[in-house]
């Protein structure tokens, strides 16, 4: 791949990651940063998001072996004292193991397809806790979150605005698993 950077095409240069800049010079159609976005998701290089008002630290979850990175990143959120984080992005993050949360979310599209890019709220049925985690913080199909026990409605947006409703009940002894499925 190729760049346009003041009137000279130049190599991609090889970085483990990399970051667009929106100078005056750079000729890189949205086509191509997609283009490129998509091949380093399949491949299963993490990529670096904007950060959310909501974003209070990193989870770092090391790698097995002799691997590069050693380590995966993920952007830890917080909202009214419930700690949460996405992800579940390829087989090695599917692989992981995660932190104890007392609720995982899963989010599929079809029979199979994992979706991401989903808004939820979650309403304690007692009515004292209310988040609203937007979209853009749900990266991967998987939701982790550490909330306090009790019974909780968890609405699930998809993009397409379908919403999927569900039921959850917190314990302190295991992770709740809820799926939510759009067909």
């Amino acid at each position: 791949m190729r760049f346009c950077e003041g009137g000279k095409w130049t190599q991609l240069p090889q970085q483990k990651h990399l970051k667009a800049y929106d100078e005056p010079g750079w000729c890189v159609s949205p086509v191509i940063w997609q283009s490129v976005i998509t091949f380093l998701l399949m491949l299963g290089c993490p990529l670096i998001a904007v950060a959310s008002p909501h974003q209070t630290s990193t989870l770092e979850i090391p790698l097995q072996g002799d691997t590069i990175p050693q380590t995966m990143t993920f952007p830890l959120y917080e909202q009214q004292g419930i700690r949460y984080f996405s992800a579940g992005i390829g087989k090695e993050e599917r692989s992981l193991s995660y932190p104890p949360y007392a609720l995982k979310l899963i989010f599929v599209q079809g029979d199979r397809a994992f979706l991401t890019g989903v808004s939820l709220e979650i309403h304690k049925e007692d009515g004292n806790t209310t988040i609203s985690i937007p979209a853009e913080e749900v990266q991967g199909p998987w939701v982790f979150i550490d909330a306090p026990k009790g019974n909780y409605l968890i609405k699930a947006t998809s993009s397409t605005g379908k919403t999927v409703e569900r039921m959850a009940k917190i314990t302190e002894k295991s992770t709740s698993v809820i799926h939510f499925r759009w067909k």
